[in-house]
C-alpha cells in the first residue's frame, strides 16, 4: 500500500471537515476488499452443481444484471473464509475503525453475498449491496453514498465505472492502475487519500493459468507416425506440428474453465491454492472470457487442419467436460477417464498420420496412464492423510483408500511391460517391420524401472501432483524416455544381425 502526495489523508479530507477521519469509509467488495469478484465466484460454483441452468443465468446477465445477482446468491453458500482478500485494504478499514470512522462495505454484489462478507471480519457498521431490483453500481451506488453520507465520505473502489461514485466523494482511495487513475480522480477535484496494490496478471500467470507445460502431453500425437516409421514423412510431420498448438488451445481452454468451477476445492489444497485464479491473481471475468475463446479457436482451428482430428477433438473435449462437471468426484471412474484422455491423444495422431492405430498400443497406453492417473491420486490421499483430514477436497477419496489406490496402481504399473513383452513376442518380431527385434527388449525393462521409481516416490509422499509433469521436468525420467525411444528406432534402423556378436546360443556354440 502508498499514500501519495505530500499530505496525508486526514489533511486533505480536513479540508472539507474538522478531522478528515471523521468521513464514513465507503468500501467496495469485488476487486477491492476482495482479489475476487463474487458474481463470478457464484456462478463458477453454479457451473459445477448445475451447469445447465448457471450458463442460462449467463445468458442472461447482461440484460437482468440485478435479478440474476439475486438468483445466483439465493440459496448458494461459498466458503467465505477462504476468498483471497487484499489485505492492505483490510487493514486500511481496520485503521479507520479504530480512528472511530463508520466502515460500511458497500457494493454491487447481491445484499445477501455483501451481509455474508461482512460477518467475515469484524469491521464493517454496514453492509450495502444490490436487492434483485436495483444494481448498486456506478450512478446508482454514487446517488445511495450521498443520501446515507449527506456530509461527505470517502470511497475506496477499483473499477472505470467507480468514476461516478468517486466525483461524488470528498476523498478517494483505489486498487489498482496507479498513476493514470490518480490523475483522472484528481481531474474531478477530489484529493486521493491512499491507493493499493493487487497481484499482477502478467505473462507468467496466464502461462501458469494455461497450464503451457501440461501441452507436453500432446507429444503422444506423433507415436502412432514414430511406430508407423513415418517420421521422415515431411507432410505428415507438418501437420502433426500445425495440431499442437490447437489442441494444446483447446486444453488450455478446459483447464481455465476447471480451475473456474474448482475454485473452492483448490483454495483448500497446499499447492492448487497458489493457481492464479484461486488466488486472485487472474480476474475470474477474464478466465470466463479466455475459456471459451481457447476452447472454440482450437476447434475451428482443427476442423480446418482435418475435420477428422476435429472430430476426436471434440470427443476429447466432451470427455474432458464430463471428467471436470461429474466424473473426477467419482473414485476410479476418474482415473478411468484420464486414461481415455491420453489414449485419445493417441487416436488423434493415427487419424492425422493416417495409419492403423495398433491394438497393443491402445491397451499399453490404457494400462500406463491408469497407473500414473492413480500415482497421482495415491499421493493426493497420503497428503490429506499427513494432515490430519479423512477426505480429498472434491474428489471421491477418503484416507482409507491408500491401499486400494497403492495396490490397484501397482498392478497397473506390472501389467505395462508384460503387455510389451507380449507385444514384441508376438506382433513385433514376426511382423519384419524392426530389422533389429532384439533391441526391443530395452523397451520393457526401461519402462517397467520408470514405473518402479514413479510408484517408489508416490508411496513416499515425494511425487509432483501431476506424473506427467513430474516426468517432464525430472531427468531420470528424460533419460528412460531416450532409452525408451532410441530402442525402438535401433531396432528399425540398425541393419539386419546387428546383435549377432551378442547372440547367447552362438556365445555358447549352440544352434537354433
Amino acid at each position: 500500500m502508498s499514500q501519495l502526495g505530500a499530505t496525508s489523508a486526514d489533511d486533505r479530507a480536513g479540508a472539507d471537515t474538522p478531522v478528515g477521519s471523521r468521513l464514513p469509509l465507503a468500501v467496495d467488495l469485488d476487486g477491492t476488499l476482495l482479489l475476487t469478484d463474487t458474481l463470478f465466484e457464484a456462478l463458477g460454483e453454479h457451473l459445477r452443481r448445475r451447469p445447465v441452468w448457471a450458463l442460462g443465468q449467463l445468458i442472461q446477465l447482461p440484460f437482468a444484471i440485478a435479478k440474476v445477482k439475486d438468483r445466483l446468491t439465493s440459496g448458494l453458500r461459498l466458503d467465505i473464509a477462504k476468498l483471497p482478500v487484499n489485505e492492505d485494504v483490510l487493514a486500511y478499514c481496520q485503521e479507520a475503525k479504530a480512528q472511530g470512522r463508520e466502515v460500511w462495505l458497500v457494493s454491487a454484489a447481491d445484499q445477501k453475498m455483501v451481509e455474508q462478507v461482512a460477518a467475515r471480519f469484524d469491521v464493517f457498521d454496514r453492509a450495502i449491496g444490490s436487492n434483485g431490483a436495483i444494481n448498486n453500481k456506478g450512478g446508482a451506488k454514487a446517488r445511495l453514498l450521498e443520501r446515507e453520507a449527506p456530509g461527505g465520505f470517502e470511497y475506496v473502489g477499483d473499477s472505470p465505472a467507480d468514476m461516478k461514485v468517486w466525483s461524488r466523494a470528498k476523498a478517494a482511495s483505489f486498487v489498482d492502475k496507479g498513476e493514470s487513475r490518480r490523475r483522472a480522480i484528481e481531474q474531478l477535484g477530489v484529493p486521493v487519500a491512499r491507493t493499493f496494490d493487487r497481484p499482477k496478471a502478467g505473462p507468467a500467470a496466464w502461462l501458469k493459468a494455461l497450464r503451457l507445460h501440461q501441452w507436453a502431453k500432446n507429444a503422444l500425437i506423433f507415436v502412432p507416425a514414430l511406430l508407423a516409421m513415418k517420421f521422415g514423412d515431411l507432410p505428415t510431420m507438418l501437420t502433426l506440428l500445425a495440431a499442437l498448438p490447437l489442441l494444446g488451445a483447446m486444453a488450455s481452454g478446459t483447464y481455465i474453465l476447471n480451475d473456474l468451477v474448482d475454485l473452492a476445492a483448490d483454495r483448500g489444497h497446499p499447492c492448487k491454492r497458489k493457481r492464479p485464479f484461486a488466488s486472485g491473481q487472474i480476474k475470474l471475468w477474464q478466465g470466463f472470457i479466455a475459456a471459451p475463446t481457447l476452447i472454440l479457436g482450437g476447434l475451428a482451428g482443427g476442423f480446418l487442419l482435418s475435420p477428422a482430428f476435429a472430430a476426436t477433438m471434440l470427443s476429447y473435449l466432451v470427455v474432458t467436460l464430463a471428467y471436470s462437471f461429474a466424473l473426477k468426484r467419482a473414485a476410479l471412474v476418474d482415473v478411468i477417464a484420464l486414461a481415455f484422455l491420453y489414449t485419445l491423444r493417441l487416436i488423434m495422431g493415427a487419424v492425422l498420420a493416417g495409419v492403423l492405430l495398433s491394438q497393443w498400443l491402445m491397451v499399453v497406453s490404457m494400462f500406463l496412464f491408469v497407473s500414473l492417473s492413480l500415482a497421482k491420486r495415491h499421493t493426493e490421499v497420503l497428503r490429506r492423510v499427513s494432515v490430519g483430514e479423512r477426505r480429498v477436497a472434491n474428489r471421491g477419496y477418503r484416507a482409507e483408500d491408500a491401499s486400494l489406490t497403492l495396490g490397484l496402481g501397482l498392478a497397473t504399473a506390472t501389467a505395462v511391460p508384460l503387455i510389451l513383452v507380449l507385444y514384441i513376442i508376438e506382433s513385433a518380431w514376426p511382423s519384419g517391420l524392426y530389422s533389429t527385434p532384439g533391441l526391443l527388449w530395452i523397451a520393457p525393462a526401461a519402462i517397467a524401472m520408470w514405473l518402479m521409481r514413479i510408484w517408489l516416490l508416490a508411496n513416499r509422499g515425494e511425487l509432483h501432483d501431476d506424473p506427467v509433469v513430474f516426468a517432464v521436468k525430472d531427468l531420470q525420467s528424460l533419460a528412460a524416455g531416450a532409452v525408451l525411444a532410441a530402442s525402438f528406432a535401433a531396432a528399425a534402423l540398425l541393419p539386419e544381425g546387428s546383435l549377432e556378436m551378442l547372440n547367447v546360443n552362438r556365445l555358447f556354440g549352440q544352434t537354433p
